[in-house]
């Protein structure tokens, strides 16, 4: 007769772990996949294509992009940016030069800046057209492919320099925080998720579990201070992009990425 011990806390610790750790590797592998194919999609997440195709009447590949990626935050908040996002897939590769936390502050806000005044000259340029009357997801991107003539080229290293070089000295992901034009239409659309409360993915905590060693602070890739913002029970913040890499990192399993229901 053979007796099957229970496992030990210490060996589902290692089981935890050893999920975590393939989740990130999921995680970065699908970011350097979405990088290495920016040549192909770059004027799909282009804020200049979206003005001059709405000053024709022409919804933009970018504008179908956009509004998809603002649907998607109403329950995934700004999960895009730490999963799938071809700059932030960069940024992360600057973090292993780099990974000093950026400096946050009022300098978070500088993307709103940016934000406010191209939406706005999108919905006054449409208006000038009378309307969109197209809608092309391919518009001025031959074949489909973004970087395929000297000038797509130029504008693909113009801002691959953008988000690779001043990330070598403000810190991990600055670029994401301070002139990521996509970033607001996601933050929107998680705060209107949360309004008519539809179910979430975040980060929930157990508070009591924390020895404050200041892991996932460190991990956190959007150098947020963690280990502070759990002690309300989850991290409830608009820089925070669900990658898990602070429960990942957590040694007693203090944070967990979960699907939060809202509902009444």
């Amino acid at each position: 007769m053979s007796v099957h011990a229970e496992p030990t806390s210490k060996a589902k610790g290692r089981g935890s772990q050893s999920r975590a750790g393939k989740r990130q590797q999921v995680r970065r592998l699908v970011l350097l996949v979405s990088f290495l194919l920016f040549p192909i999609t770059i004027f799909y997440f282009s804020p200049v294509l979206s003005v001059s195709g709405a000053l024709e009447g022409v919804v933009a590949g970018s504008i179908i992009v956009f509004a998809l990626q603002f649907l998607f935050s109403f329950v995934f908040g700004r999960a895009f940016c730490g999963w799938m996002c071809p700059s932030g897939g960069l940024q992360e590769i600057a973090a292993t030069v780099n990974s000093k936390p950026a400096k946050l502050a009022w300098r978070r806000f500088i993307k709103y800046a940016i934000w406010i005044p191209w939406v706005a000259s999108i919905v006054v340029c449409a208006w000038i057209a009378g309307g969109f009357a197209v809608v092309d997801p391919v518009y001025h991107t031959p074949g489909g492919i973004s970087a395929n003539s000297p000038l797509g080229l130029g504008i693909y290293f113009g801002i691959v320099a953008l988000f690779f070089i001043p990330n070598l000295f403000l810190g991990r992901r600055a670029m994401c925080h301070y002139i990521c034009w996509m970033a607001p239409f996601m933050v929107l659309g998680e705060k209107l998720g949360r309004l008519i409360r539809l179910p979430q993915l975040g980060i929930d905590a157990k508070p009591e579990a924390c020895v404050s060693c200041g892991a996932c602070t460190k991990a956190c890739p959007m150098s947020l201070d963690v280990s502070t913002l759990l002690e309300k029970g989850s991290i409830a913040d608009a820089e925070c992009i669900q990658c898990a890499e602070c429960a990942d990192s957590c040694p007693k399993h203090v944070l967990k990425l979960t699907i939060r229901s809202r509902r009444r």
